[in-house]
């Protein structure tokens, strides 16, 4: 409830016994000291001695400012003095799980970052009490796969497809090393792709090979001289289980006499050791590094067969749940830890009020207990390492304040209000504010239960705004209406895509209240109203559309006008048909002729046409296909369905 100044009452406050040391919880000082790294001199007032000064130092130290693109675990350290309280929060979704998320004085804070998923790097910072620790992390390099990486093909010639598996935005190219290798389709791309290729029938008197190099990779191909019996090759085994530590792995290759074959990893911790080709039968030695991380599998491609191998993980465990928080109450609590069999582990605790109960050491996967003594204190933390890495402990304190009300609503003009606080006698509690419209005029500090009263300077602004107050740990929420309430009629339109006059917005709000309208996107432009005092009407024209669907947004005495603009993608093709003899053959390349940003498909709507290249796009682009035999005696139609157009195959019998 609002009251003037003249007549605000003063603030009653019921004390209890104090406490021979300083209040653990200084919120006041340590929002106060937020923006400081160096600290900040504050005071609290007790009521019988007076004020008292507080010096309260944040400062935050990262043990990794740079974390790896997988992810991982980080710590950063909170430097402070004993009686200082804070909080910390992450401000992006990808740093996660701070334990503990609050507490005083020094301590670690442990987090977790997530993997990135973009080709750029990021930036993201961990908050406490205002104080940044800015958080780094580096884009993953492009990893581009090839399936398979070798193919052997008929003395007469033939074709083949390679599968190129890569994220998007890396781009990659292909080229040929050898005159009889011709690339037929996919001779570059951005992301996941598929190249095709001819090899010419083989004239000469011995067997060759040739190569590829497709996104700086080696694809071989085998050819065996005119006349050879087909190749027919085997290998064993076929796959593999090895331990974590570097392991090598023989293969045996049955192989046609006059057959030559090639071996090469498809991951990085797979290497052919030696010698990797060969004609006939043979032997190769794989070698698979050290495992330092979870059980990981990968391939290398031998005599054109797969051997697989799967690799145990090193020691690294895990805890479910991954850490603890408890209450301020005496009590007991359990992690499960999963680890890799055969692994001996420990656990331990420096922190004199955490006690293991059970499973203080063990193998494989096991359970640690441990019980927590009752804290009759601010909250805090400690941890319990197992097998080398930290598990969070977080301990509630027992002084929880309670606020009555817990938020309130004023008008807009100058006045005060009041907020009770009811908490346990003994239990010291502080009141403080950063909004610069509240000003606490009483009750900045106490102890047991008590009183703040505030003031609010007038909303100068048409909109309301709100506060925060920081009272005994919880928050209270300050709400002021604004000055000059506005509406806009409409709210919201959609306009075509061709562009021209908009409807016109009206805007309703009292009488000498000045407003704006503003507007960012360069497709929309404000003709008339920009700026007035009370009532009035804003025009506006749209550009023409030739992309896709757009929306922004109009700022209109500080309300929003959303605007919607139709797609005005158009799309052609070229040629719109073709005619073919009836054996399998690739087509012609089809040009899409398209509004930049407008987004199209190719979809074959016969079994016998394929899609090769371009099954989608955006803005321009090209569709190429191919056929398969045609042995039903008659002629045959089909049809792809290309940016929503119509294209014809005619293909003779």
């Amino acid at each position: 409830m609002l009251r003037t100044r003249q007549r605000r009452t003063e603030i009653a406050v019921k004390t209890g016994q104090h406490s021979p040391t300083r209040p653990l919880t200084l919120l006041a000082v340590a929002l106060a000291c937020a923006f400081a790294v160096l600290g900040c001199n504050s005071t609290s007032t007790n009521v019988a001695t007076g004020p008292t000064p507080v010096k309260c130092t944040v400062a935050l130290t990262l043990a990794q400012a740079t974390m790896d693109p997988a992810g991982g675990p980080g710590a950063v350290t909170v430097t402070s003095a004993p009686e200082c309280a804070w909080t910390a929060t992450s401000e992006v979704s990808w740093i996660t799980n701070l334990s503990p998320a609050s507490g005083q004085g020094t301590a670690d804070i442990h987090f977790q970052v997530a993997p990135n998923p973009s080709q750029a790097g990021r930036q993201g910072a961990i908050n406490v009490n205002g104080v940044r620790a800015n958080v780094g992390q580096g884009a993953p390099a492009c990893s581009i796969t090839i399936a398979p990486t070798s193919q052997a093909v008929p003395a007469g010639g033939g074709s083949g497809q390679v599968h190129v598996s890569a994220a998007t935005g890396c781009g990659w190219a292909v080229t040929s090393n050898d005159s009889w290798l011709t690339i037929a389709s996919g001779s570059s791309g951005d992301g996941n792709g598929v190249v095709g290729f001819t090899a010419a029938a083989n004239t000469g008197a011995a067997a060759r090979v040739g190569t590829l190099t497709i996104a700086n990779q080696t694809f071989t191909v085998a050819q065996p001289e005119p006349g050879a019996p087909p190749c027919s090759n085997a290998i064993q085994p076929t796959s593999q289980n090895v331990g974590s530590g570097a392991t090598n792995i023989t293969v045996t290759i049955t192989a046609t006499p006059s057959c030559s074959w090639t071996a090469v990893s498809n991951v990085a911790w797979l290497a052919v050791f030696g010698i990797g080709t060969g004609v006939g039968n043979g032997s190769v030695t794989i070698a698979a590094a050290a495992n330092t991380g979870n059980t990981r599998v990968g391939t290398a491609t031998i005599a054109g067969q797969t051997l697989t191998v799967t690799q145990t993980g090193s020691c690294l465990a895990t805890f479910a749940p991954p850490s603890a928080s408890l209450t301020a109450a005496a009590g007991n609590s359990s992690t499960a830890v999963t680890i890799a069999a055969g692994c001996a582990w420990t656990a331990s605790t420096a922190d004199s009020w955490i006690t293991i109960t059970s499973g203080a050491s063990g193998t494989g996967n096991g359970t640690v207990a441990f019980s927590v003594a009752a804290n009759s204190g601010s909250a805090r933390s400690g941890t319990i390492t197992i097998a080398n890495q930290p598990f969070s402990v977080t301990q509630a304190g027992s002084c929880v304040a309670t606020l009555n009300p817990t938020s309130q609503t004023v008008g807009s003009g100058a006045g005060s209000a009041t907020v009770g606080v009811a908490v346990p006698a003994g239990c010291a509690w502080t009141a403080s504010t950063t909004t610069p419209w509240i000003t606490i005029t009483s009750g900045a500090s106490g102890s047991g239960n008590g009183t703040v009263a505030f003031d609010v300077t007038a909303n100068p602004n048409t909109t309301s705004r709100t506060g925060p107050i920081s009272i005994a740990g919880q928050t209270h929420t300050v709400t002021q209406s604004g000055a000059c309430p506005a509406s806009l009629n409409p709210a919201s339109q959609t306009v075509s895509a061709g562009g021209g006059a908009a409807t016109d917005v009206d805007v309703t709000t009292p009488t000498g209240c000045a407003w704006t309208a503003t507007e960012t996107a360069s497709w929309i432009t404000i003709t008339s109203g920009a700026s007035g005092t009370g009532n009035g009407t804003v025009r506006f024209t749209v550009a023409a559309n030739t992309g896709p669907q757009r929306v922004d947004t109009i700022t209109i005495a500080g309300q929003p006008h959303t605007v919607t603009q139709s797609s005005g993608c158009t799309f052609s093709i070229n040629p719109t048909s073709q005619n073919l003899s009836k054996n399998a053959q690739t087509g012609t390349t089809i040009t899409v002729t398209a509004g930049a940003g407008c987004p199209w498909t190719a979809v074959s709507n016969d079994s016998f046409i394929t899609v090769e290249t371009g099954a989608s796009g955006t803005g321009n682009g090209t569709v190429t296909f191919s056929v398969s035999n045609n042995n039903t005696g008659n002629a045959r139609t089909g049809t792809i369905t290309i940016a929503g157009k119509t294209f014809t195959v005619n293909q003779g019998k």
